[in-house]
């Protein structure tokens, strides 16, 4: 008998042990008051019941040893077992690990905590302390004191349990459900340790229950179970529990004032936008309406009638703040119902590139005006403002959805300044909409348009400068690292001497740019942020850069330009470093090396216009007066027009008062010489005779009055200055008329060579008489430019000019004998005169040497006799 009371004195003094010992029938006792809906447990959820908890099947170890018989064991892995209620743990595969942990949880006094649970991805485990990520069901059991667990101390020192679902939640049912029931129903203790322990525990419930509820988005009023089974006037008379309950509906007035604390916070948020806002009214209609429901629960009435019976001084603000919670439902549901209008126009937005949202803006403005004219509640001028403002910031995501800032920074120059035009474009339409609603309310409104337009464009004025920033920066990559659209433009070629080093500073202020560009990607926040104050700061620095490479871009074209002595030079570095000239900074120095190119044409046009003005111009000695001098004018004019069609084709030059300048006296000059061309045509046909036809019958031979027997050249001088065709047909007609002009030169050549080899050898036999123009055909006479292409007569003085220079010396050969030895002419006198006639029978083929035949024939005939023949006929 003393060894069973000794046993029931140990195990009455467990206390929460014997408890978890009995814990399924516990659970099925808390199902039942649930049930039951027993008024003395309190209700954590007061718009749904407690859920149900399923008994969770027991891994039960090895066959556990009755209390009665308890025989010391090392091993307490089996108590550990026998009360981890943890689902799916049966199916677990326990390892030498889990000994290991579980062993050393057992014997070292310095772990306070040892937690089972089933991860997804590892299976089961064990650890000392709570695990890191959020589980839905664990099994912890926590050491009381500092001492080793063995099977005699392990009821008063450990003590476990089971949590399910997130931790709060399953606190507040586990205290909500089996303790605070069970304290608040105890009436052995002393009363003033239960009036303290009470209101502790009502606090730590009522924060709880609005912590447990605010991670949902809600608010739930904790109502304490201590008096809701008691008539008012029982509890009036509780002074200590009608404090509990003063301090409970004091912790719903603050409740209720941060929650509409917190829905104004969130209603002037600067970053929302009209979706938002729309929310924001169907959350807080929700959240009133939660609350308001709550207010007319019973719990609530209760606590307010023993309140108004005691008298209490908290009655009176928390029904004023109730009056305002139904009044503010009233409201967030009217303002919901007329918000809802913008709803469908704002999620279309959404899928709408910048470009195309203008069309949709005069609609969105109307609405907004439909809401202020006919909403009861929602028409104040900060309401309105702040909806605008909204509509600014939603206007401002779109936006910021559509520029990439990576392609920006990778070199997509030209898409990303067409994305951040779109952008400034869709921006100031907004505003230009706006302005457009305002002057029409005006106008036909009687009640004015009282709205902040500042604070309603401030951050779509400082977007639109961002963008402008941006473009920017996409300037600067497509002018100092040739970045055009993902891709770089191939590098200037610059000829002569400087040309290398031109190149390397080219490259070393791409460098320089690159790495500026590299430290204003990296600013910390957000660059398409405008609040983000550390762009400015960034974007400074970024421009100082800059700066300083436009100055050494100045220094670059400058030095390149010393070199320059031509205008088509000139215009190929103006050409490369076009791209530069949009930039203010080097801009000035661009157009002033636009001047010195113009100077440099003025200087060549002062140049011709010296050559011009010579009153005899360098012509040489073959060229003719009156032609000579109009090609030589054409020339000039042909170098200056080369120079001036450079600078008409340099499209990118810029428009400055010198080179109007210098294209109006290029345009005079052109003027004087077409001028100077005319007059001196004129004054070459003032020369001309008025019947030049004649001319063209004077005979181009006559005989000589220097020498006796020989022929000159009769050509009419006056005739070279007469040119009917103009220079260039005359080149192509040149060999032709040459040919014409050197038939009779080699006439009167090879007559006054024949003339003077008979002269010369045989002057004694010719002293008497000189025969040969008597006895030429006096077509000479008749051989001029007009009978030369009609007549054949010239073919007949041809061949027999051909003929005389080789028949002479061998019809005297055939004669004679001998050169040295002459004899009389007479015989052959008429030979010479005729030699190849009919009558003249004298002389036979082969008599005469084959030269003398041949060149005979030739002459007279025009042909070379046939092969074979015998005599001449």
């Amino acid at each position: 008998m003393s060894s069973k009371a000794e046993k029931k004195q140990r195990l009455s003094g467990r206390g929460s042990s014997q408890a978890s010992r009995s814990g399924r029938a516990t659970r099925a006792a808390v199902a039942t008051q649930e049930q039951g809906n027993v008024p003395a447990v309190s209700e954590p959820e007061p718009q749904a019941e407690l859920p149900k908890e399923e008994p969770e099947p027991r891994l039960e170890g090895p066959q556990a040893q009755s209390e009665e018989s308890v025989e010391p064991e090392a091993d307490v892995k089996p108590l550990f077992l026998s009360r981890a209620a943890l689902t799916g743990l049966a199916d677990a595969v326990w390892t030498q690990e889990h000994d290991a942990i579980l062993e050393h949880f057992a014997q070292d006094p310095t772990e306070s905590i040892l937690t089972i649970f089933i991860d997804p991805c590892f299976g089961l485990k064990l650890e000392l302390g709570m695990p890191v990520q959020t589980q839905n069901q664990l099994v912890y059991f926590i050491r009381q004191a500092p001492v080793p667990i063995t099977w005699e101390n392990f009821e008063a020192t450990v003590q476990f349990g089971t949590v399910r679902g997130p931790y709060i939640p399953a606190l507040l049912r586990l205290l909500g459900g089996v303790f605070a029931p069970q304290i608040f129903a105890n009436t052995g203790w002393p009363e003033s340790i239960r009036n303290h322990f009470a209101s502790h525990l009502h606090k730590f419930l009522a924060c709880l229950t609005d912590t447990r509820y605010k991670l949902e988005g809600h608010t739930v009023l904790y109502i304490p179970a201590e008096a809701m089974n008691m008539k008012p006037e029982m509890v009036v008379k509780d002074k200590e529990l009608v404090q509990r309950l003063e301090t409970s509906m004091i912790h719903w007035t603050r409740q209720i004032k941060e929650m509409l604390s917190a829905q104004e916070t969130v209603e002037t948020g600067e970053n929302l936008g009209p979706l938002e806002e729309i929310e924001f009214w169907r959350n807080r209609c929700m959240d009133l309406s939660g609350i308001s429901k709550q207010l007319v629960k019973k719990g609530v009435k209760h606590v307010e009638s023993i309140l108004h019976l005691a008298k209490s001084s908290y009655l009176a603000p928390f029904m004023k703040l109730a009056q305002q919670i139904q009044d503010g439902s009233r409201q967030a549901q009217s303002n919901l119902t007329f918000l809802s209008i913008l709803k469908e126009p704002y999620q279309e937005l959404a899928f709408m590139k910048p470009k195309d949202i203008s069309s949709k803006l005069p609609k969105l403005i109307s609405l907004i005006r439909i809401i202020w004219v006919n909403s009861p509640h929602y028409n104040t001028r900060e309401r309105l403002t702040s909806l605008f403002r909204k509509m600014s910031n939603e206007i401002i995501r779109l936006c910021c959805h559509a520029v990439s800032l990576d392609r920006i920074f990778e070199g997509y120059v030209s898409s990303s300044k067409e994305d951040l035009q779109g952008c400034i474009l869709c921006c100031h339409a907004w505003k230009d909409h706006y302005v457009q609603a305002v002057q029409m309310h005006t106008q036909f409104s009687s009640r004015g348009w009282v709205l902040d337009q500042t604070s309603i464009f401030a951050q779509v004025d400082a977007f639109v400068q961002r963008c402008k920033d941006l473009i920017e920066v996409c300037d600067c990559q497509y002018h100092f690292a040739r970045w055009e659209d993902g891709k770089q433009g191939p590098l200037p070629c610059f000829f002569g001497a400087q040309g290398p080093q031109i190149t390397r500073n080219l490259l070393e202020i791409e460098d320089i740019f690159h790495k500026n560009l590299h430290t204003l990607r990296a600013v910390r926040g957000g660059i398409l942020d405008v609040k983000n104050t550390c762009w400015h700061e960034d974007y400074n620095k970024f421009r100082a850069g800059i700066k300083d490479l436009e100055v050494m871009t100045q220094n670059l074209i400058t030095s390149a330009f010393e070199l320059v002595r031509d205008v088509p030079h000139g215009v190929l570095l103006l050409d490369t470093f076009h791209r530069l000239a949009s930039r203010e900074a080097i801009k000035r120095t661009y157009d002033k090396k636009a001047v010195d190119l113009y100077m440099l044409f003025n200087s060549e046009l002062a140049l011709v216009n010296r050559e011009r003005n010579k009153k005899w111009p360098d012509l040489e000695p073959y060229v003719a007066q009156y032609s000579g001098k109009a090609r030589w004018v054409h020339i000039l004019r042909r170098r200056i027009d080369r120079v001036m069609t450079c600078l008409a084709g340099a499209h990118f030059l810029p428009r400055i008062g010198t080179g109007k300048e210098s294209v109006h006296t290029y345009q005079q000059m052109v003027q004087a010489i077409d001028e100077l061309v005319r007059k001196t045509f004129q004054e070459w046909t003032s020369s001309l005779d008025k019947d030049c036809i004649r001319r063209l019958d004077t005979p181009l031979l006559r005989i000589s009055q220097e020498k006796a027997g020989m022929l000159d050249v009769n050509f009419d001088k006056y005739g070279s200055h007469l040119a009917p065709f103009p220079y260039t047909p005359l080149l192509q007609l040149s060999q032709e008329f040459h040919s014409h002009l050197l038939t009779p030169l080699f006439i009167i050549l090879s007559l006054s060579y024949t003339t003077i080899c008979l002269l010369s050898t045989f002057y004694f036999f010719f002293s008497s008489f000189i025969f040969v123009s008597p006895h030429l055909p006096p077509c000479y006479q008749h051989f001029n430019f007009t009978t030369y292409l009609k007549t054949k007569q010239n073919k007949t003085m041809i061949g027999q000019a051909r003929w005389l220079t080789p028949v002479i010396p061998a019809l005297w050969e055939a004669e004679v004998g001998t050169l040295l030895e002459p004899r009389s002419l007479r015989t052959a006198w008429a030979t010479w005169q005729n030699p190849v006639s009919a009558k003249n029978t004298k002389i036979s083929w082969a008599w005469w040497h084959k030269p003398v035949v041949s060149a005979t024939w030739e002459g007279e005939v025009g042909g070379s006799p046939e092969p074979g023949r015998q005599r001449l006929q």
